[in-house]
């Protein structure tokens, strides 16, 4: 109706009317994001970001790997609004480099001992992983969180000089040191309780005392490059929200104390 009387009043000339017009006609795009995401984390935080799509029409695109690769990426490229590492440990050098806009630890990843069902009753204890023979998976810990929780592990344990002869993978993610295990390439690993919590008939769990190392914490981080800070900061309430906890608790996680 506005259009029509400006256009019969003359006062709009030809040029100005197409630029209105394509004001008027052109739909407001929904925000999109990019989020860094370590890869032991992937089925709790697609899970959610499917939600957050549905609900919004703000689409969050997942770059998957272990949270020192994803650093490592991130610095190269200088792009993305969110950062999800397996470790408070990468948050606080986005921290460092002034990369941060905001973050909130959500969740724990807590580590357990993993042993292949067909060694369940030869390995029972972190003393049998010191025996001839066996193989045992670990995180590198310079590409991911859960790789140095192992290390740490293995220090507290007092059998580190016996047990890492028999260490014959470092994987750089926590899905290629499950799949190490879930394959038979290795008859042990120290992994998180998320990841084998969908595979209990592949693995027999052995529980780690919790002073033998600092569980880790989950941040969501905000990034300063963000392009669309509400929209980022939108994604980080549905991550921590009470559904988004259900979400994380139904994968294995259990909500940071």
């Amino acid at each position: 109706m506005m259009l029509s009387r400006l256009l019969a009043s003359g006062e709009v000339k030809f040029g100005a009317l197409l630029g209105l017009v394509a004001v008027i006609a052109t739909p407001v795009a929904a925000a999109d994001l990019h989020a860094y995401v370590g890869a032991g984390l992937r089925q709790p935080v697609t899970a959610i970001a499917d939600a957050f799509e549905k609900e919004t029409g703000n689409k969050v695109e997942l770059e998957f790997g272990g949270s020192g690769q994803l650093l490592a990426r991130f610095d190269e490229a200088g792009t993305g609004d969110i950062f999800i590492p397996g470790s408070l440990f990468y948050a606080d050098k986005l921290e460092k480099q002034k990369q941060v806009l905001s973050r909130q630890v959500v969740v724990r990843h807590t580590p357990v001992l993993a042993v292949a069902k067909n060694k369940a009753g030869e390995i029972k204890s972190f003393a049998d992983l010191a025996r001839p023979g066996v193989r045992i998976g670990i995180g590198d810990p310079k590409a991911m969180a859960l790789g140095r929780s192992a290390e740490d592990i293995l220090k507290a344990s007092g059998l580190q000089e016996k047990i890492e002869p028999n260490i014959v993978v470092r994987a750089a993610t926590i899905k290629q040191l499950e799949l190490y295990l879930f394959d038979g390439n290795v008859d042990a690993a120290i992994v998180s309780a998320s990841g084998v919590a969908m595979n209990m008939d592949k693995v027999s769990l052995i529980q780690i005392p919790d002073d033998w190392y600092e569980a880790e914490l989950v941040p969501v981080v905000v990034l300063a490059t963000t392009k669309d800070r509400k929209v980022a900061e939108a994604f980080v309430r549905r991550l921590s929200s009470p559904e988004g906890l259900e979400t994380w608790k139904r994968f294995g996680f259990q909500p940071a104390d």
